[in-house]
């Protein structure tokens, strides 16, 4: 037959059928394609549509209102604070994690309306701990950076749903380093998250920052229940979670349990009024840093012996343990700090001051010295005198002419 006239090859039918179902799956409907975009879909709308800054304030709001079991997006991964995670924002929290203080303020002033809450708490964290407190209070005063700090008070007294214990605590432990006028009423701002860490099971860590911060900022009265519940569980089973903290928060928890057990009388001294708990706790506390005193820190010793000194506990063979590294290391701490601790010590008796050498035993003999005996001879027998010896055994008596 002519060419024109052939059929198709042979094997082509079974090639055809067996790309249908590929091509059937590439096909989309006319309503997938011009119809209404999917709900999870985020859709700019007015200035959103030209200003960028309008943009990120708009895709902010939409996931926030997005409900919290809802998926995220394929291909799309989703960050601490609830958003979109995009290269450009894991970039500016990159940036504000390795960035100094002033950087991190600088960095703030130029995108920080554009931040997610996850963001803004990294910059106040980054802030908060490579700073000192001059110069926190210094940063305090730039417009911007008091408005970071406003705006995670706010994040605090009113938590979304999609932040995690951890980061709320984070978030506050960086108030507390911060001077008080940018927080405002401690007790109101930590009052929501301390009902949401005593309705949760907590990790160790993240339950002693938060009695810290309540202890700092003097707002810890009311949640005195809170803390007894903290160190019941930390005692249980001869104190099974205490190697969970560091001994940084051990301290910590310490510090909190002081402030807490305060009695405040009009016209007198504040006493504390220490739980049976508390005790146990001071005293495995205590048995830890004594094993471990090699790896702390002088700073934290120092803390401990005044914390001891306000609860009234007195622990010889701790503050012995403690004694030699405070005083080989006085210079590393603060004069007010030591002061504290010369008060601490005075108050239970016990001295601070170098190990004394003891005598001698053994003496070396160089050139040039002399032996000569250190006490005067002991008597031996009886003491004989030179007497003088006599020339004539008789008087003589001689005559006057």
């Amino acid at each position: 037959r002519p060419r024109s006239c052939a059929g198709p090859p042979p094997g082509s039918f079974l090639r055809a059928a067996a790309l249908r179902p590929a091509l059937a799956a590439m096909k989309r409907t006319a309503a997938a394609a011009f119809g209404a975009p999917a709900a999870s879909a985020f859709v700019p709308s007015g200035a959103a549509m030209l200003d960028p800054k309008a943009y990120f304030a708009q895709l902010q709001a939409a996931s926030f209102a997005a409900p919290q079991a809802a998926a995220p997006a394929a291909g799309a991964s989703a960050v601490p604070g609830g958003t979109v995670a995009s290269s450009g924002s894991s970039e500016v929290l990159d940036q504000v994690q390795a960035a100094s203080a002033v950087r991190c303020a600088a960095i703030v002033k130029e995108k920080g309306q554009n931040f997610t809450i996850s963001v803004s708490i990294e910059a106040l964290h980054t802030m908060a701990l490579k700073s000192s407190y001059k110069l926190r209070e210094d940063l305090v005063k730039q417009p911007h950076v008091k408005r970071l700090c406003l705006r995670v008070v706010e994040v605090l007294r009113k938590p979304p749903p999609m932040l995690t214990m951890p980061q709320l605590a984070k978030a506050a432990w960086c108030l507390a380093r911060f001077p008080n006028d940018v927080r405002g009423d401690a007790q109101l701002m930590l009052a929501p998250v301390a009902k949401m860490l005593a309705s949760s099971a907590w990790e160790s860590e993240t339950a002693v920052k938060l009695l810290w911060c309540m202890a700092r900022m003097e707002a810890i009265a009311p949640h005195k229940a809170l803390l007894s519940q903290v160190v019941r569980e930390m005692v249980k089973d001869k104190g099974q979670r205490i190697p969970e903290l560091s001994v940084e928060a051990c301290v910590d928890l310490l510090f909190s349990i002081s402030r807490a057990r305060q009695h405040v009388h009009k016209g007198d001294h504040p006493t504390v009024h220490l739980e049976e708990n508390d005790e146990i706790f001071f005293g495995m506390v205590g048995d830890r840093v004594m094993k471990e005193l090699a790896k702390v820190e002088v700073q934290l010793c120092v803390d401990l012996a005044n914390i001891h000194a306000e609860c009234g506990l007195r622990r010889e063979p701790l503050f012995k343990a403690l004694c030699p590294k405070i005083v080989d290391q006085q210079k590393d701490v603060r004069e007010d700090t030591m002061s504290k601790v010369i008060k601490a010590y005075a108050r239970f008796m016990i001295p601070l001051k170098p190990e004394a050498q003891g005598f001698r035993t053994m003496a070396i003999v160089a050139k040039g010295d002399f032996q000569r005996p250190s006490e005067k001879p002991k008597r031996t027998g009886k003491r004989e005198f030179d007497k003088p010896q006599a020339l004539f055994a008789k008087t003589q008596v001689h005559q006057r002419a």
